[in-house]
């Protein structure tokens, strides 16, 4: 009976290690643990990314935003209209999708999050940019068939703006306030969303 027990709480542990892994899931509450930002066992770990995963992390008031995302690089590619079409999904970012984390109540684009994990895609167009939040983690980048879709918590839209510098490298900058911005940033374009604080 004790070898049972301990088998059975050897693979139960195991299965839920390889759970985080795979997903960058944790089994914690997010108000204990926002989430590591781990790479999905479908990109091994001894292989090294072209693009590769980076957080970033702000306040929001007194809560706390996690972005766990894929930085892919131009490398001379025409980026917005070309290697990221307009007026398509965009896992806004490379590889796993776009990850956020809160561990508060607080509203992306006007949807409204309470704490816990989610995915984040946009629908990049020339002026303005379509946000999309699923509650979907555990699925591969721009695998959004089924069940990924069924779980949409809401959709916001925000306007682009250009830049004057070029920014080589896809980079997601946190702004920590009450009235918080999460700012995509890519090729010559500049994506401010608000984030703030709900009760």
């Amino acid at each position: 009976m004790i070898r049972l027990v301990f088998w059975f709480s050897l693979a139960l542990t195991i299965i839920l290690t390889a759970t985080v892994v795979v997903s960058g899931v944790a089994f914690l509450p997010p108000t204990v643990a926002l989430g590591p930002c781990l790479r999905d066992l479908t990109s091994p770990f001894w292989e090294e990314r072209a693009s590769p995963l980076a957080a970033e992390t702000f306040d929001v008031g007194d809560a706390t935003v996690r972005i766990c995302y894929g930085r892919p690089s131009a490398r001379e590619r025409v980026v917005f209209g070309g290697m990221v079409p307009y007026r398509q999904l965009w896992r806004t970012g490379a590889n796993e999708p776009t990850r956020i984390y809160t561990n508060g109540n607080v509203a992306l684009a006007g949807v409204q999050l309470t704490p816990g994990r989610y995915s984040l895609y946009t629908i990049p167009d020339t002026s303005s940019w379509r946000i999309f939040i699923t509650e979907s983690v555990l699925h591969w980048g721009n695998d959004l068939r089924g069940g990924a879709q069924d779980k949409t918590v809401g959709v916001g839209i925000v306007p682009s703006d250009s830049t004057a510098s070029f920014v080589e490298t896809f980079t997601i900058t946190g702004v920590s306030g009450d009235s918080a911005l999460m700012v995509l940033g890519w090729e010559r374009t500049r994506v401010a969303i608000p984030v703030t604080r709900l009760p």
